[in-house]
């Protein structure tokens, strides 16, 4: 790998989306040649910022395993849309490079229409068996490399889809308690063969980030987040974004965007508060 200026990879690191617009009016090979010399922590959310056209012409010119890393290191809807565009050979590179579990979820999403929500559901949404407890949860969220969802998605034993716990309800709540005893349970699944233009009118999204997506088991396929639904919708010719969301939508994607640092925070110390409960009793 070349070394770069450290201008160059602090630009890069520091303004993303301003990057993947200098990097989209590059001829495609010079573009591949500046990503192959960058470390994906940060190439990876620049290309996320492209198009998603631009980022598979600069996938294409890239070894496979650079391309495979940079595809477990962008979000589900985002490698799925850049699979898309890829010729098959250059796809069956990228997914050999995979792990074999990885390969299989992302040929799946490779099966839906784009219109469908089966193309942009995130299948790393955080999952939870529902007797599990909230000290265990807390310990889950706490290694997530982001807090961006309001809600953990609850299964049963069969992977069938149970209901919602608000980030909110864990952290107020004992961590002895079950899961199952503070689930959210009025918000209904989502098909992944539903059209994108059905579920944006969901009034789900009024109180939660994410909506819960299954299969014609009912088996949880994973999350279809409101961003991810907006880039859907864009991607569709015609398509209005998605301006009827309240202001108590707009304000709560704000809140799960801003809070981060907070949300872990106070999730690690819940997380250390379970095992000095055990100590005082």
């Amino acid at each position: 790998m070349a070394e770069l200026p450290q201008l160059t990879l602090a630009f890069l690191q520091s303004q993303p989306s301003s990057a993947a617009r200098a990097i989209e009016v590059l001829p495609p090979a010079n573009a591949a040649a500046l990503l192959e010399n960058v470390p994906v922590r940060i190439s990876a959310p620049v290309l996320a910022a492209m198009t998603s056209l631009a980022a598979a012409r600069c996938i294409a010119l890239l070894p496979p395993e650079i391309g495979a890393a940079l595809c477990e290191a962008l979000s589900w809807p985002d490698t799925s849309a850049l699979l898309r565009q890829l010729d098959t050979a250059h796809r069956d590179a990228i997914l050999s490079q995979l792990p074999a579990a990885t390969a299989r979820r992302f040929s799946r999403s490779l099966g839906y229409l784009e219109s469908e929500v089966g193309t942009w559901v995130n299948m790393d949404a955080p999952a939870m068996n529902e007797d599990r407890t909230v000290g265990e949860a807390m310990k889950l969220l706490a290694r997530l490399p982001d807090f961006t969802f309001s809600h953990l998605i609850l299964t049963d034993d069969t992977q069938q889809y149970k209901g919602l716990v608000a980030l909110s309800a864990l952290l107020r709540t004992n961590t002895t308690v079950a899961l199952a005893a503070i689930a959210k349970r009025d918000c209904r699944a989502v098909r992944d063969r539903a059209s994108v233009g059905t579920v944006a009118s969901s009034h789900d999204w009024d109180t939660t980030t994410l909506l819960p997506v299954v299969n014609h088991r009912g088996e949880l396929l994973g999350g279809l987040t409101r961003t991810a639904l907006n880039r859907a919708l864009h991607a569709r010719r015609g398509a209005a974004p998605v301006a009827s969301h309240s202001m108590l939508a707009t304000l709560l994607d704000a809140y799960f965007v801003a809070g981060d640092g907070l949300l872990r925070m106070m999730l690690r110390a819940g997380d250390a508060r379970e095992p000095q409960a055990r100590r005082n009793r």
